[in-house]
């Protein structure tokens, strides 16, 4: 996302005439923030700002990229062919090529080479992606495959979790058979290991529970909780006697249905009946995972890996609706993220109509986890809560991302196929000022008066408490709100503030002289427009964010140069390596609203 700062006296002037203009919108209301420094912190991962590859047009700046998706399943690396599965007609083509530079197109684990590229090229993101398990993949890119040529037929592949003989380098195109231990060796002596610039998380294939409605052609019959389990366990044994310090995230459940039933697989009531304390699949999942570390001796799965997209209807009836200009439709919106956490709330969607037995999600998750693996990471590696083209999208993306560090989830990834606004929002945690500014890695205890008004999430960096990150939303429709912000246990004298509103889906820089923030004794108070996300960057004084953004850069730049150093010495190289309008519209962020809605 481009940042736009007030650079002139022609932009001080335009927002002096505008404070004036929207005057009359100053008395919405308030909230109160307290930050207690001296409370009790929460580490938090740096992997939860990530996106799936489909969104890496943009300039986002994700600190984890995904490579994953439907496609995936079918994925073949020996020759790069994949398959649409229902998505579109079960066609098989050459889609992964067109998504990277034509150099990569005939290197065999093309799809995982062009996402290191990628990593690389957004500051060493984390690395994820896809195992194949469903059994067979896209033999060819010869289009669409038939209900008579379902598999196994010659337009696929079969897949072998493990191959039992000597690995290539050069995989046999005419044999009929992938083998995906060899193609996680051929990642390892083509990129590295895990801790030297390869893949750093494989994910056990893409959700199993839907393989026989979404990839019909190639895996018919539903998918058992038996099967998923054998398949997780096997390729998660192959990975780590590979590669000890890669991550295996597992299962890849696609939703509430999944997580629940493994979508009433075929043998889950019998499992159920013969162990009635599970609760849910999450449970039987988990303890057969604890099951084969006490065997192997030897953790396979590092992260239980599930998909999220909220249910939640608006006013018009409808999951994640477009209708910006209603209300009650953007609350619904703002809502909706709280049936990850929330158990005071009760969303409006066909999973609470039939018991929501299992919301609010991430404590119920965390319950299965101690009870029955614990030690288990949480990942999200899909999920969305909508709003691609309005500021509401990616009020609700900056709330997410606050959940997350809250919750301690490890890793999440983004997946929608437009994302403007979250991705926008995904900035302004990763990358404020463009320069790598960032919200820090302890979150602090942080508590507002009015939730449904605005909501904050504030951190640290390290043990440096003289600098303070702040992330503010006003989720009020049309109303200002004054935030009344106190620090305890600190003193702190700068505020630097930047933004995202409905001008633009992309992070404004609103400087350190803004007038809609004050600093007054132990209290800050910023005036915020309706429906605007903020990152406040609060310090004892200018001096102390430029020490501790001095200390990321060169922690970031020495990151990068240690990956470089590891790469060239432990593996091959595969691959080659309207600004005045939105200045004006920066510099009066806090006092003028591009405004949608009536």
């Amino acid at each position: 996302m481009k940042r736009y700062s007030k650079l002139s006296a022609l932009a001080a002037a335009a927002a002096a005439l505008c404070m004036a203009a929207t005057a009359a919108h100053a008395d919405g209301g308030s909230v109160d923030i307290t930050i207690d420094l001296s409370a009790e912190k929460t580490p938090i991962s740096p992997y939860i700002f990530g996106i799936n590859e489909e969104l890496m047009g943009g300039d986002v700046m994700p600190t984890a990229i995904r490579a994953g998706g439907n496609r995936s399943s079918a994925y073949n690396w020996e020759t790069n062919a994949s398959n649409q599965g229902s998505d579109r007609s079960h066609m098989s083509d050459n889609y992964f090529q067109q998504t990277m530079s034509k150099d990569l197109w005939d290197t065999p684990g093309a799809m995982s080479i062009n996402l290191r590229k990628r990593c690389d090229e957004k500051r060493s993101a984390y690395a994820m992606t896809t195992l194949q398990l469903a059994g067979y993949v896209s033999a060819d890119m010869d289009g669409e495959v038939t209900q008579a040529q379902k598999a196994p037929s010659e337009r696929w592949n079969k897949v072998e979790l493990v191959k039992g003989s000597e690995f290539t380098m050069t995989p046999d195109l005419n044999d009929g058979t992938v083998y995906m231990d060899e193609y996680v060796n051929y990642l390892i002596n083509t990129l590295g290991t895990a801790k030297n610039g390869g893949i750093q998380g494989y994910s056990m294939d893409n959700e199993p529970g839907l393989w026989h409605m979404t990839h019909a052609r190639m895996h018919p019959e539903q998918c058992t909780c038996e099967e998923i389990v054998e398949k997780n366990i096997t390729m998660a044994k192959a990975v780590k006697s590979l590669d000890p310090d890669a991550e295996v995230f597992g299962p890849a459940l696609f939703g509430y249905s999944a997580f629940q039933s493994f979508v009433n697989a075929p043998d889950w009531n019998e499992i159920k009946s013969l162990r009635p304390d599970y609760r849910w699949f999450i449970d039987y999942y988990l303890e057969k995972m604890k099951e084969a570390e006490d065997e192997n001796g030897v953790r396979l799965i590092d992260a239980l890996d599930i998909h999220y997209y909220t249910e939640a209807k608006g006013e018009c009836g409808e999951r994640s609706c477009k209708h910006y200009t209603n209300e009650n439709c953007v609350k619904a919106r703002f809502d909706s993220v709280r049936s990850l956490w929330d158990e005071s709330y009760k969303e409006d969607s066909w999973i609470t109509d039939t018991g929501g037995e299992f919301l609010p999600l991430l404590p119920n998750i965390k319950q299965s986890i101690d009870q029955f693996y614990p030690g288990t990471k949480i990942a999200i590696t899909e999920y969305d809560f909508g709003g691609s083209y309005d500021i509401c999208g990616g009020i609700a993306e900056a709330e997410a991302l606050g959940v997350f560090a809250q919750n301690e989830v490890y890793l999440a990834t983004l997946f929608a196929m437009e994302a403007d606004y979250q991705c926008a929002a995904i900035d302004l945690y990763t990358n404020y000022d463009g320069n790598g500014g960032h919200f820090g890695n302890e979150l602090l205890k942080c508590e507002t008066s009015d939730y449904e008004r605005s909501t904050g999430y504030a951190s640290i960096q390290d043990d440096n408490t003289d600098v303070v990150t702040l992330v503010l939303t006003n989720k009020a429709f049309k109303d200002k709100t004054t935030a009344n912000i106190k620090i305890k246990g600190g003193d702190y004298s700068y505020v630097h503030l930047y933004g995202l509103n409905s001008f633009a889906p992309q992070v404004f820089d609103m400087t350190d002289t803004n007038p809609a923030v004050t600093v007054s004794g132990d209290t800050i108070t910023y005036e915020m427009e309706p429906e605007t996300v903020s990152m406040l960057v609060i310090a004892k004084d200018k001096d102390a964010v430029a020490a501790v953004e001095a200390t990321a850069e060169n922690e970031t730049l020495s990151k990068i140069e240690d990956s470089k150093a590891e790469k060239s010495s432990s593996r091959k190289t595969v691959y080659a390596g309207a600004a005045g309008a939105a200045g004006i519209a920066a510099a009066v962020f806090a006092v003028l609203r591009s405004r949608k809605k009536s």
